[in-house]
């Protein structure tokens, strides 16, 4: 169970249980219960004041001069939800959607936006039961937050004729609140806003991209451990002297990985001299990549707990001392203050998606290289046969690996040209009073699309690498050459060779759609991060780290 009020912490695990591993139930705790009471109570207390609130009884951007009576100001929440869901095309993933439910129950939760606990309860129950609105994919600028999406979802929780999944069907919000027992969302004033103000599609997005790239970059040092000993690296590029002198943080756990994938290694051929940058340049290439990878981790756990609408309002010691003493009011014995900023802007989840964009370019980059210098025996000193085909009687007749640099030429393609950032870009919006957006939604959705290229990517170099390495491990065996149970790579070897039910090296020729496929299961399996001890969740969980 995950409770989620003022007091708790909802971090990036906890989400990755509940919306992907569906295996835990979020709970609004009993604090957040009267935290979200007396905030309430005060908005009522504003209404009866006849007070002028933004948003409350306000219109909304450009119109925030428009006075509404407050009599009026229930029917203007519940017109927002309505006009606001103007999204358009085909639906965001469920687990997007899901994440973003979960994010935006958190952060109404804290008590600072005016939602009641009876609105929140239907929003948590909805999550728990699994009732997940199909929102539109286009629409949100991540500037006053996901209004189209969010919007959506607020149709959804009133139980409106609008398409949600439940129980592994499509069917009408009305009839899964109706079948689950929930009791539909009728918004009161602030709510409307409360609820579609915020960034929860954009922080669930980038938590899921976060967790998709922790994942790839661990099989991606994984696979390094075959790369170097199929090519019969050295040690002497990863030694600890020449990173530390240095000193980059990412640069020497890189090196520190790599130099353990050389432990116990009989391939390593002593003689060279240098090699080339896409082997003792790793470190110093996805040093940095890595490092900032793993400075996101704080970023998003904050985002994840943050509270992102417009206004919001603050009683007693959460007034800060800047907070002009005019604008306090008193109410219940306790001082209150109403605050209108900008917290649903996306500015810094954009920042975070496109500078994991831009690095994801260079790794991409970086192992279609090492993929070339594989199939490529002038550049690997005829250490591998060209194209890894293991019978020389028939190169020419068959032509091995030869295409499957090709497809990952236009996999890096693809994600280098995602790499470019989304923030460079600005239209404005809402008759020029939201006159710098974010596109967070967009440097979000990006990301995801571009990690998807790079698992692909990644399927080929696991197919490429694992070849090289059997070819050099048969020609190893055969000259008699023993190989150490305690390296790396021979239990990664015996992995692959397992899951995918494939004895290399391969000396068949056919089309790559089955290997890809064995070679994406065991991505996907976690069998390779787990082998090498998750050298980057290992940071971000620990409290020792210089990450954290």
């Amino acid at each position: 169970m995950v409770f989620i009020g003022k007091s708790h912490k909802f971090g990036l695990l906890q989400f990755r249980d509940v919306v992907l591993k569906k295996r835990t139930r979020i709970e609004i705790c009993p604090d957040a219960l009267k935290d979200l009471q007396k905030t309430r109570d005060f908005i009522d207390f504003l209404i009866e004041n006849n007070a002028e609130v933004y948003g409350v009884t306000t219109g909304l951007a450009d119109l925030r001069g428009q006075k509404i009576d407050p009599c009026q100001a229930a029917l203007f929440s519940s017109n927002l939800i309505e006009s606001h869901d103007a999204g358009i095309g085909a639906p965001l993933p469920q687990e997007v959607t899901l994440g973003a439910m979960v994010a935006r129950a958190s952060s109404l939760a804290k008590g600072f936006s005016g939602f009641r606990s009876e609105s929140l309860e239907t929003l948590v129950r909805m999550i728990n039961k699994g009732i997940i609105p199909q929102v539109p994919k286009t629409g949100s600028l991540g500037a006053s937050g996901d209004l189209a999406f969010l919007s959506r979802l607020g149709r959804a929780m009133r139980g409106d004729d609008v398409p949600v999944w439940y129980k592994g069907h499509t069917t009408s919000a009305k009839k899964a609140l109706e079948r689950a027992g929930i009791q539909p969302f009728t918004p009161l004033a602030k709510e409307g806003l409360a609820l579609t103000n915020g960034t929860s599609f954009i922080i669930s997005m980038l938590s899921l991209a976060y967790l998709q790239e922790l994942n790839e970059m661990e099989n991606i040092l994984a696979l390094q451990g075959l790369f170097l000993n199929a090519i019969g690296s050295t040690s002497t590029a990863f030694n600890k002297s020449t990173h530390q002198v240095r000193s980059h943080t990412g640069q020497v756990l890189v090196a520190e990985i790599l130099s353990k994938h050389l432990e116990f290694s009989s391939f390593s051929d002593h003689s060279q001299v240098q090699e080339d940058y896409c082997i003792r340049c790793v470190p110093q290439i996805f040093g940095p990549k890595v490092e900032i990878i793993l400075e996101q981790f704080p970023k998003i756990e904050t985002e994840l707990n943050a509270v992102t609408d417009n206004p919001l309002f603050f009683r007693g010691d959460e007034i800060s001392e800047d907070v002009d003493p005019r604008g306090v009011w008193t109410f219940d014995n306790e001082p209150w203050a109403i605050l209108s900023g900008g917290n649903f802007h996306g500015e810094c989840l954009t920042t975070i998606a496109d500078t994991m964009c831009a690095s994801n370019a260079k790794i991409a980059f970086t192992l279609e290289r090492q993929i070339s210098y594989l199939l490529n025996p002038f550049r690997n000193r005829n250490r591998l046969p060209v194209y890894l085909i293991t019978d020389v009687e028939q190169v020419g007749l068959v032509s091995g690996y030869m295409i499957t640099q090709y497809t990952a030429n236009a996999l890096v393609q693809r994600i280098a040209q995602l790499g470019s950032p989304t923030t460079v870009f600005n239209i404005t919006s809402g008759n020029e009073t939201e006159d710098i957006v974010s596109y967070g939604t967009t440097a979000a959705e990006r990301l995801l699309e571009q990690l998807q290229y790079l698992r692909e990517l990644n399927a080929i170099y696991l197919t490429v690498v694992v070849q090289a390495y059997a070819i050099t491990r048969a020609s190893h065996i055969s000259r008699g050459k023993t190989i150490s149970s305690n390296l790396i790579a021979e239990k990664l070897f015996e992995k692959i060779q397992d899951i995918t039910e494939e004895d290399y090296p391969t000396t068949k020729e056919e089309n790559f759609d089955r290997r890809y496929t064995q070679a994406l299961k065991v991505l996907e399996s976690g069998i390779l991060q787990s082998i090498t001890g998750h050298p980057l969740y290992s940071r971000i969980t620990s409290k020792e780290s210089s990450f954290v």
